[in-house]
């Protein structure tokens, strides 16, 4: 599960009404288009074999590969400030449900459906309301694409979830977040194993869906009106083409040397050339060290949306990022550091740029906590993050525990010193029991630093049945 938010917006109509037709009536072609091509492989599936060998007796041949997925969440969130804030909850109860087809010819469709509502159990009061959690009653076709898989090459578009470093599905509400969007990776070494794991990936994005709200818009979180984010009002009404990303793959989870080197443009705001790589020496004991780093350089893009309403554009900076730890039977202890370099005069005095993640806290920093991080605070400096997870009980229990420090320059909400704490804890039933797939999940943080919050108390707890 992706990271939380620590950023309120204003909340969404419910479908009904004129925003929800509008909604509605945009989606219709691309629905369309993944209705046709799902029609297309259904009529044709029986009795028809594609070029990868697979072969239907049956519609219910078909339907037997066809490949069904989802989950129903319930969350209950709790915010307490010490300081002059008001204290805030919200329920919701929701989650997705979806299809990817069998394989006919390589081609595949795809259909989710996003979900959520809060049974009117959320306060009366506007100012006491989470407003992170979907409000009323939220759902949208979150995917709805034609995908061409084939040893060498995948192709997909348009609706779709993204899972890169800055582009990514901030999974944890009660849906993921979504792209309008094309997206290619080429495998051209999947028969030789030296180069087994290395891919190239393109992608396009043209709007965006939050994880909270039912449509999807030529926007991202630095625009009001998501839920979360880190919004600019003065971008209000205002709109952007995007984003594009190129990126070079090496390895997978799981294995000991992963790599990965990212070239984003979020168009109108800025570009950020990224590389991540972590290695595990796997000694044969048991106890493995492991290490980490990153790096990253931002500058301005195209005709800069910040730097139009006076707020600075991207600054001209530089990301540093090293981990160290050791993962045993028992326990897995790593120590991070981020460092970001300083522009004076640019937006945040050289705040790095995260359009898709600012205000969720799902970035791909070493040093990023469940309720914020330097993304967050849109402030140069530097941090550190000492974490601790244990698996429990045959791996039925996990726990995570985590504390942050960060060292920025001191801004209109933070002082120069900010600290979070946080404990994760996750109970996942056994398959004996005969409730596999539901699990209860108790996320609790402690931030320091908030200028008018003060100390702010934020408890999640989740009950998620996942299918």
């Amino acid at each position: 599960m992706a990271k939380l938010d620590a950023h309120t917006s204003r909340r969404l109509p419910a479908p009904g009404g004129n925003e929800s037709r509008k909604t509605l009536r945009s989606l219709l072609p691309h629905w369309a288009a993944a209705g046709i091509g799902l029609g297309a492989i259904v009529l044709g599936a029986s009795g028809h074999a594609d070029t990868s060998g697979a072969y239907y007796e049956s519609f219910g041949d078909f339907l037997r590969q066809t490949k069904f997925h989802g989950n129903l969440r319930s969350y209950y969130f709790s915010r307490t400030y010490t300081g002059e804030a008001t204290n805030q909850y919200a329920y919701s109860l929701g989650g997705y449900a979806g299809l990817l087809t069998a394989p006919l010819y390589h081609f595949q469709a795809g259909l989710t459906l996003g979900a959520g509502n809060s049974l009117g159990l959320d306060p009366a009061n506007p100012a006491a309301v989470d407003t992170t959690l979907p409000g009323g009653t939220v759902w949208v076709l979150t995917e709805a694409f034609l995908q061409y898989r084939h040893k060498y090459l995948t192709l997909r578009g348009p609706d779709q979830i993204l899972d890169t470093p800055w582009i990514n599905p901030s999974d944890s509400r009660i849906k993921p977040s979504a792209y309008r969007a094309f997206y290619g990776e080429l495998t051209p070494f999947a028969d030789h194993a030296p180069l087994k794991g290395l891919s190239f990936v393109g992608l396009r994005v043209f709007e965006f869906n939050g994880r909270a709200e039912g449509s999807f818009s030529p926007t991202n979180l630095y625009f009001p009106g998501h839920a979360g984010g880190s919004p600019v009002s003065a971008l209000y009404g205002k709109s952007t083409p995007g984003a594009l990303a190129f990126g070079l793959k090496y390895g997978s989870p799981g294995k000991p040397l992963t790599a990965q080197l990212w070239y984003n443009k979020f168009i109108d705001f800025s570009q950020l050339l990224w590389f991540d790589g972590s290695f595990v020496h796997k000694t044969g004991t048991g106890f493995d060290p492991l290490f980490g780093f990153q790096f990253g350089s931002q500058w301005s893009d195209g005709n800069n949306l910040l730097a139009q309403v006076g707020r600075g554009a991207a600054g001209n900076i530089q990301i540093y990022g090293l981990l160290a730890g050791i993962d045993t039977p028992y326990v897995r202890l790593t120590a991070s550091y981020n460092g970001i370099t300083r522009q004076n005069g640019a937006f945040g005095n050289g705040a790095l740029l995260s359009p898709y993640t600012t205000g969720y806290a799902t970035d791909y920093l070493y040093t990023t906590q469940m309720i914020g991080g330097m993304i967050e605070m849109q402030s140069p400096g530097s941090a550190f993050k000492v974490a601790a997870t244990s698996y429990l009980m045959d791996k039925q229990i996990k726990v995570l525990v985590s504390y942050g420090g960060y060292y920025i320059a001191p801004t209109s909400t933070f002082t120069a010193n900010p600290y979070e704490t946080d404990v994760d804890v996750t109970y996942s039933f056994p398959k004996s029991s005969g409730l596999d797939g539901l699990s209860i999940r108790n996320r609790f943080g402690w931030q320091n630093g908030n200028i008018q919050r003060q100390d702010f108390f934020y408890n999640r707890l989740q009950i998620q049945y996942q299918f």
